[in-house]
């Protein structure tokens, strides 16, 4: 028999808030939630409207006909981060593969950032070490170090 309730307690990660929230999911709730952030994520892959930098949760609340409330459950339960952060992801798988195709040497850094959703340099550089552990000029230099070796193998 299926567990009629499930508690799940997160923290809020919001405006710097601390304070546990205790909420209480029946299974159908949980596979709602579940269901609806499939779509959220179709519709980010389908659309990319994380490209644009004022991108918001009621803009995605919209798009998708739900309510923030649901989407921001739908996130934490599968990501169990905050909107901004899952967004943010993104944006950054995005110049991810923009370096992984050589963007760097096509085009400059402030294109690949500002192309991905970021407004300044400073909140990209930040965001970029968070979510990758590493900075975006450590990651453009293994990628090189990997792109050395691989022809060096190739050669061999």
């Amino acid at each position: 028999m299926n567990i009629i309730n499930q508690v799940k307690i997160t923290k809020s990660n919001s405006l710097g808030s601390d304070n546990v929230v205790e909420n209480i999911h029946t299974d159908q709730d949980i596979e709602k939630l579940n269901k609806l952030y499939d779509n959220i994520t179709t519709y980010l892959h389908k659309k990319k409207p994380y490209c644009d930098p004022d991108f918001t949760i009621s803009q995605l609340s919209e798009a998708i006909d739900s309510n923030i409330t649901y989407i921001s459950k739908a996130i934490k339960l599968n990501k169990d981060v905050n909107f901004n952060i899952f967004i943010n992801s993104y944006r950054i798988d995005m110049v991810k593969e923009m370096l992984n195709n050589d963007y760097q040497n096509k085009y400059t850094m402030r294109y690949i950032y500002t192309s991905s959703g970021f407004r300044h340099q400073s909140t990209f550089n930040k965001v970029f070490k968070q979510i990758s552990g590493v900075t975006p000029s450590e990651y453009i230099k293994k990628l090189e170090l990997d792109r050395h070796k691989g022809e060096k193998a190739a050669l061999d």
